[in-house]
């Protein structure tokens, strides 16, 4: 299943919660443990959006069924979240770090997302993508942003556990549409161009573009990157080449770290489309190839790019 596939039903913002997918993936009717029988005796509390946590994590926590409770007698629920990696290495553990989240939400505590996994730069971008929309998303609209975040969680913390990369792939799919959905909240009046495609002889080159100070794709920019993949599988190019660009606000040496980012978030992305990574070169500009030129200091969206080149 491709990036472009999972993320599909976001343009309209008519999808499923993966949330009620992961239960269709694993065992049922998960009870008798005393973690819990404190989550059904939870009267959350604290802000709309910490409540909205509190019912979207005990969903996912009873979602694991009865493979919860085997492991609920030596669980030690101090440590009951993945951030200070402490070793969940089966559905229960799952289950029981999701319910540990659902009960520090019901009681109006800050529960922040799971950190990424540091080999996986896909997870951190959107694990900052995510933080970037929850500052107003929290406040605004509670439920999409506690959606969004549990849908994140559900995603990296079900892909540390061999059984459950299933479901980490469909939570992934249910965070695409989620944080597309409230991030088009966010910014309803926002248009920004996503692609400009020019094909010279068997050449084909696509562009996607960037909010600023940001290097995180957009369902948007997923659909271009997925027609990129599609026109290099029907057209037989071999070889790709990806180069991030920012425009000229801030430092020369930052906007060089930007490029690269953008660049190798866009290659991510392709691999898992299915592209070859041996065959795809990445590298960053920085501010030193302008689309529109402009003088320094200077914020233009169409700056903010990297641009796909697919070559036989």
């Amino acid at each position: 299943m491709t990036l472009a596939q999972r993320t599909r039903p976001s343009s309209r913002f008519h999808f499923a919660p993966a949330i009620a997918i992961v239960a269709a993936l694993v065992l049922s009717a998960c009870a008798g443990t005393s973690l819990f029988d404190d989550l059904d005796r939870a009267t959350p509390t604290g802000s709309p959006f910490a409540q909205a946590l509190f019912k979207d994590y005990s969903i996912l926590a009873r979602s694991f069924g009865d493979a919860g409770e085997s492991t609920a007698a030596t669980f030690d629920s101090s440590a009951g979240s993945l951030e200070d990696n402490s070793p969940i290495n089966d559905v229960g553990g799952l289950a029981n770090a999701f319910a540990q989240k659902a009960l520090d939400a019901s009681k109006g505590e800050e529960v922040l997302p799971e950190s990424a996994p540091e080999d996986n730069d896909v997870a951190d971008a959107a694990r900052v993508r995510l933080l970037q929309s929850l500052d107003l998303g929290r406040v605004k609209f509670p439920v999409d942003a506690a959606l969004a975040q549990a849908q994140y969680d559900c995603w990296v913390m079900n892909d540390r556990v061999d059984s459950q990369k299933a479901a980490a792939e469909k939570c992934k799919a249910g965070f695409d549409a989620a944080i597309s959905r409230l991030e088009h909240q966010l910014n309803p009046t926002v248009t920004t161009v996503t692609t400009t495609t020019t094909t010279t002889s068997s050449t084909a080159s696509y562009q996607v573009y960037f909010d600023w100070n940001a290097w995180n794709l957009t369902a948007e920019n997923l659909t271009v990157l997925q027609q990129a993949i599609n026109n290099a599988r029907s057209g037989g190019q071999s070889h790709i080449t990806v180069v991030g660009h920012t425009d000229t606000s801030g430092s020369a040496e930052y906007n060089q770290q930007l490029s690269v980012k953008r660049a190798n978030v866009v290659e991510e992305a392709l691999v898992d489309m299915g592209a070859r990574r041996e065959a795809i070169q990445v590298s960053g500009v920085g501010e030193s190839d302008l689309q529109v030129q402009t003088g320094d200091g200077v914020k233009e969206a169409k700056n903010r790019r990297t641009v796909i080149t697919i070559i036989p």
